[in-house]
């Protein structure tokens, strides 16, 4: 005695059914929000004119191609290939352009990149020179400074009392003397 054991795919179905629930929402939704749009004059209005419009433009082109279905194919080509060397044309003159910006604008703005890195480097270094030199003179102006805390009055051979100043002048002054 055999079993058959039949297996239906149930993932398969689950899906179907889920699409299938999909597509009705999605039409049901889009007839919901169709209606609640026609609720406004305007749009009825518009709506109405615009199908007008297409269904003259559709007759009126249906009525050439039963008249003159050469014509009409013959000025669809004159069109198509008008419409084609145009686009030839704006192509080519997009490469143009694009080379010209390659060339041009940008090698341009590599070279002011350059150029401006340069700037910045050098003014770093005079940065860092002028920090030296102001280092230095700070240098030379404590060692004045020094000297003349070092030495707090000198004599000359008169027996006058010189002071020394810390711009380095002296000055001297006799018995006697104004000022």
């Amino acid at each position: 005695m055999t079993q058959t054991a039949t297996y239906t795919n149930e993932s398969t179905t689950t899906e179907n059914e889920k699409n299938g629930k999909l597509l009705k929402g999605v039409v049901m939704g889009a007839v919901v929000g169709g209606a609640i749009a026609m609720l406004d004059s305007n749009t009825r209005n518009k709506v109405t004119s615009t199908t007008k419009n297409m269904k003259d433009s559709t007759m009126d082109m249906y009525s050439q191609v039963r008249n003159n279905p050469s014509g009409v194919k013959s000025d669809l080509q004159e069109r198509l290939n008008s419409a084609s060397s145009v686009l030839k044309e704006a192509i080519n003159d997009a490469q143009s352009l694009y080379e010209k910006v390659n060339t041009n604008i940008l090698g341009q703005a590599n070279q002011v990149k350059e150029d401006s890195t340069d700037i910045l480097s050098t003014a770093k270094e005079v940065t860092s020179e002028i920090k030296d030199i102001g280092g230095k003179v700070k240098e030379a102006g404590e060692e004045v400074m020094d000297d003349s805390e070092g030495q707090s009055m000198g004599s000359n051979t008169n027996g006058a009392s010189i002071p020394k100043t810390t711009a380095g002048t002296t000055t001297s002054k006799v018995p006697g003397q104004l000022g």
